[in-house]
């Protein structure tokens, strides 16, 4: 984008917030409403500094400046496209995404290292939390169910990082798996017959391996007519059973309270009269915890 177009958003932006205010960003605030809104911005703007823009890079412009506001600004357009998997913003003007099991560098970058920060901040403030050097690893989740990792200085050596991993909007059936040959059919038969039979099931694996993808395939072998307690550190299992009951830890808040573990939500689940415990990730003590529930046949 040129740098007159950058400066136009930019004074598109702050008029919205001046005469807008803090209702810009209510959640009431519908997107086709901030359009016509920004769209009258923009005419105003483009007339005042005598600049001809065509179609395109208008309706881009508006596209932009929704993004911005409602967004997550230049990776926004990222999140709609259902091809991609996972974004991971190394530095504001560094941002790698993956689709279709590729890395790949995308042309997309922030404004500055003040931008990537403000998006960042946006995403926890959402969720109740805070990022800044006195607390720089954030973990949170999109209303869409996306995961989000943020880290920022002294932490981040070159700049904030920011990492999303996508929440599909239809997750994988086994039918997936055998049919991208993730796994033969034979073996999709067998993993069926253990979960119908309440065998207890560990999967394992490296990063992105699709640990979650098996969990949620397997899972929903699980009949309907019994009670799933599922346990994950961030919610990302699509169960379809009518009977599911859904538990996510807690880190600790600003004020250094709060903290619920896997390790206590295990122990709890066992008191919910479960029929299944799936728990999402295990990676310290709450394994002891998860093989004793495995021992009492849940």
């Amino acid at each position: 984008m040129s740098t007159d177009l950058i400066s136009i958003k930019d004074e598109v932006h702050m008029e919205l917030l001046e005469n807008l205010g803090p209702s810009l960003y209510e959640e009431e605030l519908q997107v086709t409403d901030l359009q016509d809104r920004v769209y009258e911005v923009i005419s105003r703007v483009l007339d005042i500094r005598d600049i001809v823009l065509s179609a395109y890079d208008r309706a881009r412009l508006v596209q932009e400046v929704v993004d911005e506001v409602l967004g997550l600004g230049p990776i926004q357009g990222l999140l709609r496209n259902n091809e991609i998997t996972e974004i991971m913003v190394n530095r504001f003007d560094s941002i790698y995404i993956e689709q279709e099991g590729k890395i790949l560098q995308s042309q997309l970058r922030f404004s500055s290292e003040e931008h990537l920060r403000r998006t960042i901040e946006r995403i926890v403030a959402h969720v109740g939390r805070r990022i800044d050097e006195s607390s720089p690893l954030v973990d949170a989740r999109l209303p869409d169910g996306s995961r989000v990792n943020a880290v920022v200085p002294p932490i981040a050596l070159d700049g904030a990082i920011l990492t999303i991993r996508k929440f599909s909007a239809e997750p994988f059936t086994i039918d997936d798996l055998i049919s991208l040959g993730t796994l033969p059919e034979e073996a999709a038969t067998f993993l069926k017959t253990c979960v119908e039979a309440k065998l207890n099931i560990l999967i394992s694996g490296g990063t992105g391996s699709g640990k979650t993808t098996t969990l949620n395939v397997l899972s929903s072998f699980i009949p309907d007519n019994e009670r799933v307690i599922t346990v994950e550190d961030a919610a990302e299992l699509q169960l379809v059973q009518p009977h599911v009951v859904r538990m996510e830890s807690r880190p600790v808040n600003i004020e250094g309270k709060g903290l619920i573990t896997i390790r206590d939500l295990v122990r709890n689940s066992l008191r919910m009269r479960p029929d299944r415990i799936v728990v999402g990730e295990v990676r310290d003590g709450a394994a002891l915890d998860m093989l004793q529930a495995m021992n009492t046949g849940h």
